[in-house]
This record gives C-alpha cells, structure tokens and sequence, in this order.
C-alpha cells in the first residue's frame, strides 16, 4: 500500500514552470498541424448575379440593293467612248516617242544639234520633218545663238524689198540714184546680179548679198585648192553653162535663207586630208582639229594672229591665196578686241538715201490757192 501511495503521490504534486512552458508549445503546435490538415477550398461554381444583362439576338439590318444593269445602244456606246478617253489619257501620261514632248522642250534640244545632224533627224519620219519644218526659224536661230555666234555677224542678210518703207522704196528707185549706182551692178563670174525689185539694193544689202554667194563659191571650189587643183578659168566676156548653173544654184540658197533662216553654211574643210598632195594651205586660218569642233569661237582669237578680210574677192583668181573670208569686222587695239560694225548699218544706208533722193513734190503741177474775201 505504501508503494502505490508513492506512486500516485507524484502526480498529485502541482507541476512546475518547465512543464507548462511544454505543455503550451506542444498543444500550439497540435493546432497548427491541425489548421495546415483541414483546409476548405470551395471548388464548386461561382454563383450567378442575380442582375440579368439582356442579350439582343437580332443582327443589323445591311442594305443589298443594287443598281439595274443597263443594256442598251446608248449605253454601250458610252462605255466604249469612255474606255477610249481612258486608253488615250494612260497613253498621254507615258510618251513612247520623242514627239510626245511638250513642244518647247523638244525645240531646246534639237537647238542643240549640228546642221548636219539637223538634216539627218529631219529624215527620220514625216511627223518630224514637219516638226522641224514648222518650227525651223526658231530651232535655226538657236543653233546660230549657239555655235555660230560670230558667222550670223559678219554674214547678215539682205533685207527683201516689201519690208522697206515706201518712202526708202522710192529712194531706192529714183533714176538718178540708179545712174549713179552703175558701178556696183556690174555682174561678176561668180555672184549672180542683185535684182533690184526683189531685194533691197542699200550698199548694206548689196555688199550682204555679194558676202554670201562669195562664200557658197569659195565653199564649192574648196576641194580645189586643198588638193592643188586649178580652179576653171572663164574667159573674159563670156558665160559656160555650168557656171551659170552654179551662180543660180548660190542666189536659191542665198534667197531661202532670207526666208527660212537656215544654218549657216560651212566656209572650209578643216585640215581633212583628201589625197597625197599637199594641202592649200597647210593649215587653214590656224585651225586645229579641236577647233573645227562644230563652233566659231576660234574666229574670236587674237586679231594679231589672223588677218582681217577687208576686200572681197572679186575674181576666183584671188581664192588662192585667202585663208578664210570673215568680213564686216575689225580688231581694235585699244579695246583689244573684235568690233562688228554690220549691225545697224541697212538702217543708216536708207536715212542717207531718204536724204539725198527723195523724189520732190512737183509745185509746178500744184494749183495756185484761191484767195477768198
């Protein structure tokens, strides 16, 4: 009895602080296996709002109504007209040939090209022949604003008689003035006669009209003296047929370029070997290969170095020893350049004609005025 008294005694005894403290920790950490052990998680579905959305099941209207197809002539005809314009607008837009260019553009660059060149373009086709030909004045004087600056200077044109004045006209024409003017209507070989009722008969005109059948003269019997080859001489007093031919050949040239305005022709061959003989001269004017480029400038060089031509030659006889004929110019020492006095001077010829052989008011023939009272 005694031992189990002893054994009970224990645990009747009050524990101390140490057995509380485990106590406490053992029953925190139970209900912490606990919580982690029974976890609620709500895997059913959501419930539903009690708010209803109302849902329209109607689609929107679409309009599917569509124009009656038109069949008939008229329409039909201007379907095909319209497709036509349409054809002809897409053509305009993308040129398939040089003639599609607007007109002034097409000028500049034809402006642009040599006589020769000129010539062989116009070849090409009718349509741009007529081009060239409609517009020829104007393409003409650019290529002379452009290579043959100082040619178109010292080669002016004669002036035709229906532009001069009545008043010059008939200075021009006083009988008086024509006995006087003898001198300078004696035909030579190689020009063909000025005819008064045609062109202007002013010394400027006169003298412009010699200048350009000399050149298209000398121009022909080139090949003659580059290969050292006589010129045919004519006997005095007398006319061949051929050469008669060639001086009406030369006026014709002379006459279309007062009305057409061409480029001007070529004075010489520049330095081109045509056989085994020597050349004459050797070089003409000092002209080099580089300077027979198509341009005149050349003719712009020290008038020291180039001789100016101060007489005209008269006879073919004086083609010889003529290196090149460039005349209505001098070298001014002073200004150390080229003066060109051609300019102006048809003008000043017709006021000294005006002046000296205006025909006078007959007051023979005039009545004498009534005397009133």
């Amino acid at each position: 009895m005694a031992s189990e008294a002893d054994e009970i005694q224990p645990a009747l005894v009050e524990p101390g602080p140490q057995a509380v403290v485990d106590k406490a920790a053992s029953v925190a950490s139970s209900q912490a296996s606990a919580a982690e052990e029974y976890v609620i998680v709500h895997s059913g579905p959501r419930k539903a709002s009690k708010k209803t959305i109302p849902v329209d099941d109607d689609e929107p209207l679409i309009d599917t109504t569509a124009a009656l197809a038109k069949n008939s002539k008229k329409t039909r005809r201007t379907q095909k007209l319209q497709q036509k314009r349409q054809k002809k607008a897409a053509a305009r837009d993308r040129p398939e040939s040089f003639l599609d260019l607007p007109a002034e553009l097409l000028q500049e660059i034809l402006g642009y090209l040599q006589p020769s060149e000129l010539h062989r373009v116009q070849l090409l086709n009718h349509a741009t022949r007529q081009f060239i030909l409609q517009n020829e004045r104007a393409i003409a004087k650019d290529i002379l604003d452009r290579r043959y600056w100082v040619l178109q200077r010292c080669f002016p044109l004669p002036v035709p008689i229906e532009e001069v004045d009545e008043a010059s006209r008939a200075a021009l024409q006083n009988p008086r003035r024509e006995k006087m003017t003898e001198v300078h209507k004696k035909p030579y070989q190689h020009i063909k006669p000025l005819d008064p009722q045609v062109l202007c008969s002013c010394p400027t005109c006169l003298v412009a009209w010699n200048n350009l059948n000399v050149v298209l003269d000398l121009a022909h019997f080139q090949s003659y003296l580059n290969t050292r080859e006589p010129i045919p001489m004519i006997p005095r007093g007398t006319s061949p047929e051929w050469n008669t031919e060639l001086t009406e050949a030369h006026a014709k040239v002379v006459q279309r370029a007062m009305v057409r305005f061409p480029p001007q022709t070529r004075v010489h061959q520049h330095n081109k070997m045509i056989s085994t003989k020597t050349l004459h001269p050797n070089t003409l004017y000092s002209v080099t290969e580089r300077d027979a480029n198509g341009f005149d400038k050349f003719l712009e060089r020290d008038g020291a170095l180039v001789r100016p031509s101060w007489d005209v030659p008269f006879h073919r006889d004086n083609y010889y020893g003529l290196l090149a004929y460039i005349p209505n110019r001098k070298w001014s020492r002073e200004e150390y350049r080229w003066m060109y006095y051609a300019h102006g001077s048809h003008e000043r010829d017709l006021e000294w004609t005006r002046r000296w052989f205006m025909p006078k008011p007959d007051h023979d023939n005039q009545s004498a005025p009534v005397a009133t009272t």
